[in-house]
């Protein structure tokens, strides 16, 4: 898919096709732009490409973990928000990954498409309070 154009750009990083075909296709009807990746390091690739808006991370892939995904996307791309998404139920992990600042929130598998719009939209909220933060600061 062509990233040029007006919307938001979101990237899915897992390695489970059926996941990221419901995902694509959700989030398409609900006008994002989306690319996706079957791995770690091909998601990484598209990010340093397009600096999606969001990257949603599988934690569970083979080759890199989602968790070294996602630290390597702060380095890459620090305006992207993160978006976990894992069949991990732990408490623990949740907390890790929100509290180390690794990712904004977590949607734990299966998800419905409305709690996937719902934490795409306070990705996207949350990524343009602080840009009017930033702006607010000035250089």
């Amino acid at each position: 898919m062509s990233l040029s154009g007006k919307g938001e750009v979101i990237v899915i990083i897992d390695d489970a096709e059926c996941i990221r075909d419901s995902c694509c296709q959700v989030l398409i009807k609900a006008g994002y732009l989306v690319e996706t990746a079957i791995n770690g390091e091909v998601g990484l690739a598209k990010v340093k490409e397009i600096r999606p808006d969001i990257a949603l991370v599988d934690l569970d892939m083979p080759g890199a973990s989602g968790l070294e995904v996602m630290d390597r996307l702060n380095e890459i791309s620090p305006g992207t928000v993160k978006i976990v998404v894992t069949g991990n139920t732990t408490i623990d992990l949740e907390q890790e990954v929100i509290r180390k600042g690794r990712a904004l929130s977590y949607l734990t598998k299966p998800f419905s498409p409305d709690q996937l719009k719902q934490a795409v939209r306070k990705a996207l909220d949350s990524r343009e309070q602080f840009k009017q933060e930033e702006d607010s600061n000035g250089p």
